[in-house]
């Protein structure tokens, strides 16, 4: 064989090894999965939005992996639990979790007790969905509109779990924005003690994604005051935006333009960091698959959830977006607004 003729053998079976190391991969990484029990984390409490989805996904997980998912409920801490828990797991790819991306980013932006993570460094699986966030007032409240709420001489009480839970900063910043007197409470340990404290008259309501309020907002006697983003939704058509309600300057509009932005991450799935790429692409595709699916959006869609996927790249370039929008004044001024001012 000449040396151009070997040069070219050698290169051929190169290229051939190379094309057949991904499938085996691929083979290797299904068939690890297969039998094995998977920990799904969700930062929702049981009957929630985040609860909802993690159970709508198990099935087709289960079918796809070959594995059994338990599903595990830890909303405590604004999910920081959930994703510590996720962090900490032998990096085996047994260990999944459900959070808020904006939980994510505003937790590490505010320099939250608990935060060990670079939320540019972690594992993304998807986006399960992104949605607009929502102001819910519960039927005993006296506020019709958020004029009436501008107007009043009475501070309107609004709850949450934590101060980074994803919603209790955004209704600091949306109180800032629109001047009206707020005292945010926290320390209910999730949704259904969220919603019995709205119902009882206890606060006047709180803030939750489009699909939270869908889920639970009509059921319990509660109703959509505005949305926090640039579009009505289209489960709420009469509810106008905060942009149509109140009239803003340019500095208010931006700082509900930039909180909105980050709520656009929706809520995501990721694994703990370390474990083998093989594992990861598989449960990337995974997911894709899922989600992308007109089944699993049919059946979303009864369940008042949407499914809206967006793959590992797509969510760590909207991150790194986040993580880089506000300079060091403005980040402190921020953190002053959404973590100090209205827990009095």
């Amino acid at each position: 064989m000449r040396k151009g003729q070997a040069l070219f053998a050698s290169a051929a079976l190169a290229a051939a090894l190379l094309a057949v190391a991904p499938a085996r991969a691929a083979e290797e990484a299904a068939a690890f999965f297969q039998g094995k029990q998977v920990r799904f984390y969700t930062m929702g409490g049981p009957g929630g939005g985040y609860d909802a989805y993690m159970r709508a996904l198990i099935p087709h997980l289960e079918k796809k992996l070959g594995a059994r998912m338990l599903p595990t409920n830890e909303p405590g801490a604004g999910g920081l639990i959930a994703i510590n828990r996720t962090l900490n797991a032998p990096p085996d790819g047994l260990t999944i979790v459900l959070v808020g991306g904006e939980t994510l980013v505003t937790a590490q932006l505010y320099d939250a007790p608990g935060v060990n993570y670079d939320v540019r460094k972690l594992v993304w699986l998807a986006r399960v969905s992104s949605e607009a966030k929502a102001a819910l007032l519960g039927p005993r409240s006296p506020y019709g509109t958020v004029a009436d709420m501008m107007r009043s001489d009475t501070p309107v009480t609004w709850a949450g779990s934590s101060k980074i839970d994803g919603n209790a900063d955004f209704t600091a910043l949306m109180a800032y924005a629109l001047g009206m007197k707020s005292k945010i409470i926290t320390g209910y340990k999730g949704t259904g003690d969220m919603n019995l404290a709205i119902q009882r008259g206890e606060v006047d309501g709180r803030v939750v994604s489009e699909e939270s309020a869908a889920l639970y907002g009509p059921s319990n006697g509660m109703r959509v005051v505005t949305v926090l983003a640039r579009k009505r939704l289209e489960q709420f058509p009469d509810a106008p935006t905060v942009f149509e309600a109140a009239p803003l300057s340019p500095a208010q509009a931006r700082l509900l333009d930039w909180r909105a932005s980050i709520a656009g991450l929706g809520r995501l799935v990721m694994v703990t960091p370390g474990t083998p790429q093989d594992r990861v692409d598989l449960l990337q595709k995974t997911f894709a698959d899922i989600i992308r699916d007109r089944g699993f959006v049919a059946e979303a869609r009864k369940l008042n959830l949407s499914a809206s996927h967006a793959g590992a790249e797509e969510v760590r370039a909207t991150v790194e977006q986040a993580m880089t929008m506000l300079d060091k004044a403005g980040l402190a001024e921020i953190r002053q607004i959404a973590l100090e001012r209205y827990y009095h």
